[in-house]
């Protein structure tokens, strides 16, 4: 593979990176809900884990292995499931978190970069939904990827959605503490979380 060619696929995964990122999907949702409530540093750890376990998932997608994981049902099953529990778990967890700290003003942000990316890579590693939609990209962007290409195009995904998902937070940190959207947030990130919980154990089941 020539560097036109590896430029190509680093290219591409940049821009999947970012692409596929912008989707409100669990990580999205997860760091707008911890920007908002002040844990900046949890918030940048969360999509950082999230970046990572995407470029995995696109590695394994681009090199044909996706294909083989999501052709057995049991495992797929599993993984879902145990994807929707921790899904739910950190909604749970979040929210109780949030509501003391309601009543003691802006929380701090002790939570940290290591335990963001740790929240991040989980919820984005265990999830099928994520190495199937992958495989549908790489069937159709970059099929019979050689395993230089395809390690390449992950690292591309990992740049591009961590470019992502640090601008997301960015953007959320900027909005004024008396802002009545910050007042909802916490509520409709609730939801939207359980609510792709559910959706998962529904499409395991």
């Amino acid at each position: 593979m020539n560097a036109l060619g590896l430029a190509s696929a680093a290219g591409l995964g940049v821009g999947l990176g970012v692409i596929t990122s912008v989707v409100p999907a669990v990580i999205n949702v997860s760091i707008v809900d911890a920007a908002a409530a002040g844990r900046s540093r949890f918030a940048l750890g969360i999509g950082l884990g999230g970046a990572a376990a995407d470029a995995i998932q696109a590695g394994l997608a681009f090199a044909g292995v996706g294909g083989v994981v999501l052709a057995r049902p049991e495992l797929v099953r599993a993984l879902s499931i145990a994807a929707a529990i921790a899904i739910a778990g950190f909604a749970v967890a979040t929210w109780r978190r949030r509501r003391p700290a309601a009543r003691r003003g802006p929380p701090d942000d002790t939570a940290g970069v290591a335990r963001g990316t740790a929240t991040g890579f989980a919820l984005t590693l265990l999830n099928p939904a994520v190495l199937a939609a992958w495989a549908a990209v790489a069937a159709a962007a970059w099929p019979h990827a050689a395993p230089l290409e395809a390690a390449v195009i992950a690292a591309g995904v990992g740049i591009g959605s961590a470019l992502w998902f640090t601008l997301l937070g960015r953007w959320i940190r900027r909005i004024r503490p008396d802002h009545p959207a910050l007042a909802a947030i916490p509520r409709v990130a609730l939801v939207l979380l359980v609510a792709i919980a559910i959706a998962g154990v529904v499409r395991a089941l």
